[in-house]
This record gives C-alpha cells, sequence and structure tokens, in this order.
C-alpha cells in the first residue's frame, strides 16, 4: 500500500463518518437518547483522526502524483490549501466529541445545550469544508468534472 493509497481511503472515513454522526447527533436532539449522542460523538473524534491520517499523508501524495500527465500544481495546491482549513475544523470537532463523551456526558450539566447546538453548527461547518476539499481532491485526477460547472 503506497502514500497515495493511503490518502484516497483515509479521506473518505472522514467525510462519511462526520456526517453520519452530524445526522445521528441531531436526531438524538428530537428523541433525547444519551447512546446516540454519545455514538455521534466518538464518530466526530474517529473522523478527527481519519482527517488527520489524511492530511498527513497528502503531502507523500502529492509527490507521487505531481509528475503524472494531466496533473497540474495549481489544482494540487487548490485541495492542500482547503484540507488545512478542514484540518482545523476537524481537529476543533474531534475535541468537541472528546468533550462531549467525557465533560458533558451529563446532559444536566451547566452549558449543555449550547455545548450541543455548537457541536452541531462547526459539524456542519466542518463536512462543508470536508466536501469541498474532497471535490478539489478530485479535480486533480478526475479532468471531466473541470469541464462541469460547480
Amino acid at each position: 500500500m503506497d502514500a497515495v493509497h493511503i490518502h484516497l481511503v483515509a479521506n473518505h472515513v472522514p467525510v462519511i463518518l462526520a456526517i453520519s454522526s452530524l445526522i445521528l447527533l441531531i436526531f438524538s436532539l428530537f428523541n433525547n437518547k444519551k447512546d446516540y449522542r454519545n455514538i455521534a460523538f466518538a464518530g466526530f473524534l474517529i473522523a478527527a483522526v481519519f482527517a488527520f491520517i489524511a492530511f498527513e499523508s497528502g503531502e507523500n501524495a502529492e509527490d507521487t502524483v505531481e509528475s503524472l500527465a494531466g496533473v497540474t500544481h495549481d489544482a494540487i495546491e487548490n485541495h492542500e490549501h482547503a484540507a488545512e482549513t478542514a484540518r482545523w475544523f476537524m481537529l476543533v470537532i474531534g475535541v468537541a466529541g472528546l468533550a462531549g463523551l467525557t465533560y458533558f456526558r451529563d446532559d444536566k450539566r451547566s452549558g449543555f445545550r449550547l455545548f450541543l447546538y455548537t457541536s452541531i453548527i462547526i459539524g456542519v461547518i466542518a463536512i462543508g469544508y470536508l466536501v469541498y476539499t474532497g471535490y478539489l481532491g478530485g479535480l486533480i485526477r478526475h479532468t471531466e468534472l473541470v469541464s462541469g460547472s460547480l
């Protein structure tokens, strides 16, 4: 397994897991299920770990693909800059996941509702950046996407 393969495998996990966790966290608001909330926060934490792996493997993946025909330096740089922002948002959502599993484990704790709503908002922003980063990553090798408009 080379760096490109690790990067491609690792970068799909945070997108899918963060979206699933966000949906579950929102769902837990309506049914007040602590287990759903805990699974969502654990999902955020795991998604953050995989986002870190994806980001760290990106540099080696870049070294492998930058010399391939049809790959442009600009496409790689755009993807890299978006990934940097996504990484920071995923770090925040990972910390929120950890806080949700530890400090805010009890929904009677002061500030719990504010924490929950803030986690949802940051989750939406983080997922937006993850999806945008993935789109830009797709442009590196999928030139058919460039002709379309998004």
